[in-house]
């Protein structure tokens, strides 16, 4: 433990935001955690965390039960930042990370965790996970003050597991504070034309999506398609004709899809890029809660095509326009010039300090100091971020340029 007064913390995090990785490590060491959604919310943490008074190192994503001796001995607080958590083909991983917890003799905080169930959501398609979320809360709560959760279906879930009120607290996710481009976004979005840049982000499995996409590649020839999980990056990265079917089945995006070219795709591996990109669009929208954020960070309008309570309850919370699409229509009739005509911004702006000072209250009740306490600053952090030479967004690559590709390999012997 420190005892200079300096605390030493630890936070689980793919990728430490201050490294800059290529394309090509980034998928091979999966340094987005297969979403670089993921790379939002634990940039926003660590930068929340990093003051003159604190260290925040990013040494472990998948935390298990042997990692705990040297946890203990290095560093002084474990904070965790996690998305829709409480999930069936996540339970392996918080078992894991509920072994380690439980041999640790330091606090450790719980930053923004989610449950996920279709629709509004009904606490009954989590029952098979009852015992192994109780007993990561449990290990979590006996080293803090409380728990942070993402939104009311999450609370009321972890209550209705026997973690009283005052345990658990709503805090959305940390994401939205990376900037203050919420604070910038207009009341109102602008009313959309053909040329309008629209930025499109989408998940695989839901009705309609290809289609819906299509429609509005169509309508708007400025479009922009914002890809976000690792198979969306070996598509790109393997040129279309040499990936695994599996990926292709699995992405909502593929190299058969028009929207799919070099000019109408994105993918970002540093959420400074992607921002940065995204002010010079006028809206977005999508199913992807986190290409969303990213856009009002950017200062701009973005709309939720909620599908599910991870999506639908995070919307809610920071009061982001939204529409319910998880009925058996999908997206299919969405139209994005409808859905911004009736967005309205006024609630989420005037909101959100009352909702980052709730935050705040989070972190100082359970022992964490942050660049929003008096004499702090995040100026360093940014500065640092500056500094960096990250590399450019990932583009698809144009079906010729992929057929020249493939037949050059094959005439090599498959060597790239």
């Amino acid at each position: 433990m420190s005892t200079s007064g300096h605390q030493r913390i630890l936070l689980r995090a793919a990728k430490s935001p201050l490294r800059a990785a290529p394309a090509r490590e980034t998928l091979d060491k999966n340094l987005i955690g297969t979403n670089s959604g993921n790379l939002i919310f634990s940039t926003a943490a660590v930068r929340m965390l990093t003051t003159s008074r604190t260290s925040v190192a990013t040494d472990i994503f998948n935390a298990k039960q042997a990692d705990a001796s040297w946890i203990n001995e290095r560093y002084d607080h474990f904070v965790i930042p996690l998305a829709n958590a409480f999930r069936p083909d996540f339970s392996d991983h918080l078992e894991q990370m509920s072994a380690c917890i439980e041999q640790l003799k330091i606090p450790v905080t719980v930053f923004g965790v989610g449950a996920q169930a279709m629709g509004e959501g009904d606490p009954a398609e989590l029952a098979p996970l009852a015992s192994r979320v109780r007993r990561f809360v449990g290990a979590v709560l006996n080293r803090s003050a409380s728990i942070g959760v993402r939104g009311e279906f999450t609370a009321n879930y972890l209550k209705s597991l026997g973690f009283g009120s005052s345990l658990v607290e709503i805090i959305g996710c940390p994401s939205m504070f990376l900037t203050d481009g919420v604070t910038r976004v207009p009341t109102q979005a602008p009313e959309l034309a053909p040329q309008s840049r629209v930025a499109i982000n989408l998940t695989p499995h839901i009705n309609g999506v290809r289609e819906m996409a299509e429609r509005h590649r169509k309508a708007y020839r400025n479009i922009r398609y914002v890809a976000q999980d690792s198979r969306d990056l070996r598509i790109f990265l393997q040129r279309s004709w040499d990936t695994p079917q599996e990926d292709l089945d699995g992405a909502p995006i593929t190299p058969r899809d028009p929207i799919l070219s070099p000019d109408t795709t994105a993918f970002y591996l540093d959420p400074r890029t992607w921002i940065e990109e995204l002010t010079r669009v006028d809206v977005a929208f999508g199913t992807r809660i986190h290409g969303n954020i990213a856009a009002l960070l950017a200062g701009r309008p973005a709309f939720v095509l909620a599908h599910d309570s991870r999506t639908l309850e995070l919307a809610r919370y920071f009061e982001i326009p939204y529409a319910d699409v998880s009925g058996p229509g999908g997206v299919t009739d969405i139209n994005a010039a409808e859905i911004f005509a009736n967005a309205d911004y006024a609630a989420m702006k005037s909101n959100h300090a009352g909702r980052l000072r709730t935050t705040c209250t989070f972190l100082e009740r359970n022992g964490l100091h942050h660049i929003y306490a008096p004499g702090e600053s995040p100026r360093e952090f940014d500065a640092a971020i500056d500094a960096l030479a990250l590399p450019p967004a990932v583009r698809a690559a144009s079906p010729a340029r992929a057929a020249y590709r493939a037949l050059r390999r094959r005439f090599r012997g498959g060597k790239r």
